[in-house]
Parts: structure tokens; C-alpha cells; sequence
């Protein structure tokens, strides 16, 4: 296994869903680096946590139910922002849910290997959306926030915002300033068919 300074720290967002969450961290113990994953849940009913084997830390953000009249309002993208007191600069993030999966057994190791600010790859979306591929280029509904790998001190220049399409609106942020490198390999997929979206939430 590759000895490295620099680490990859992976958010993983979850809740109430533990047959997804089983499989996701399944498919993160196939990587041929393992990163420091850091389990986001703000439900201590989530029991199911506590069956991961691998290395990790759970955060428990502070919770903000959203606010229904606010068109298009997420409360959960607030998630990452306030998880970036755990990881230390000088290393990298990558973003994931817990219904998604990592298909590349080296994405972890690409994202050391090839040591930049912003990393972009191809991310397989689920049935509803024709298993169609994003990541080719950074527009609404054609990039999402498992596509990408940060420099964890430029994450922390920008916000994501509490709102539909939170990833996208983050990205865009990041590329005014930073140029991404676009890489042609698929690096994870979402799991099952969640009606019109590719990470939504089934409680609150």
C-alpha cells in the first residue's frame, strides 16, 4: 500500500438509510488507499454507524429543519461547510452520500497521484436519469458534488449553499477562481433509482 503525507478526507452524508450506507462504505473498502472518512449524520438513531470496521469519525452537525417556503431550500449541503473544522489543510475532500458508491477501485490514489486543486471526474447517475454519466463539464444538472476533489484550504473559501443544486452553485463558486483538471474515468455511481432525484433525502 502507497505511504503518503497528503490524506483524502471523505464526508459522507447519511441518514436513515442503512442498506445504502452498508454498500457505499463497502465499495470505500475496496480502495487501494484508504481515505479518513468522516460519517455526517445528525440522527443519533442512526445506529447502524456503528458497524463500519473501517477507520472514521462521526460528525454530528447542528441541524436546521428546512424551511418549506423557501422554494428549493436544503439545509443539508450546510453539512460540509461545517465539517471542514475537522480536517486540517494541506489535504484533500471528497464529497459523497450515502446512496452513492465508488466504482474505481484508485480513485482515492488519483486524487494524490495527480496532487490539484480541483479534480473533476464522471459520476453514473441512476435509472430515472437514462444512467446518464455527468462531469464532463460544469452546468446545472451535468455536475455534482461526488464528481469532485478539493484541496481542503480552498474548500474552505467557498460555501455551500442551502439550496437545490448546492453542488453545482459550490462548484461554480470554486472554478471562478481555480482552474479544474477534468479527468475521463468514473469514479462512483448512485446506487439506487430515487424518483427525480440522485440524492434526496426519504425523512426529515
Amino acid at each position: 500500500m502507497t505511504v503518503t503525507k497528503t490524506k483524502v478526507y471523505l464526508l459522507l452524508r447519511t441518514h436513515n438509510r442503512p442498506n445504502e450506507f452498508r454498500r457505499c462504505i463497502e465499495s470505500i473498502t475496496k480502495q487501494s488507499i484508504q481515505p479518513e472518512i468522516i460519517i455526517i449524520s445528525d440522527d443519533e438513531k442512526d445506529e447502524y454507524i456503528n458497524e463500519v470496521k473501517l477507520s472514521h469519525q462521526i460528525f454530528r452537525p447542528k441541524y436546521k429543519k428546512p424551511r418549506w417556503w423557501i422554494r428549493h431550500h436544503n439545509p443539508f449541503n450546510d453539512y460540509f461547510n461545517q465539517a471542514l473544522t475537522l480536517i486540517p489543510d494541506d489535504n484533500f475532500i471528497y464529497y459523497l452520500d450515502d446512496d452513492d458508491e465508488l466504482v474505481d477501485s484508485d480513485w482515492i490514489k488519483t486524487i494524490i497521484d495527480n496532487n490539484t486543486d480541483l479534480l473533476i471526474a464522471r459520476f453514473q447517475l441512476g435509472k430515472s436519469h437514462n444512467n446518464a454519466l455527468i462531469g464532463y463539464e460544469v452546468v446545472r444538472g451535468k455536475i455534482g458534488g461526488s464528481c469532485i476533489a478539493i484541496r481542503s484550504e480552498i474548500a474552505r473559501e467557498f460555501i455551500w449553499p442551502s439550496r437545490g443544486a448546492g453542488d453545482f452553485f459550490f462548484i461554480n463558486q470554486v472554478i471562478s477562481k481555480y482552474r479544474p483538471i477534468f479527468l475521463p474515468i468514473i469514479a462512483g455511481k448512485v446506487q439506487v433509482d430515487l424518483h427525480h432525484s440522485w440524492g434526496r433525502r426519504t425523512s426529515y
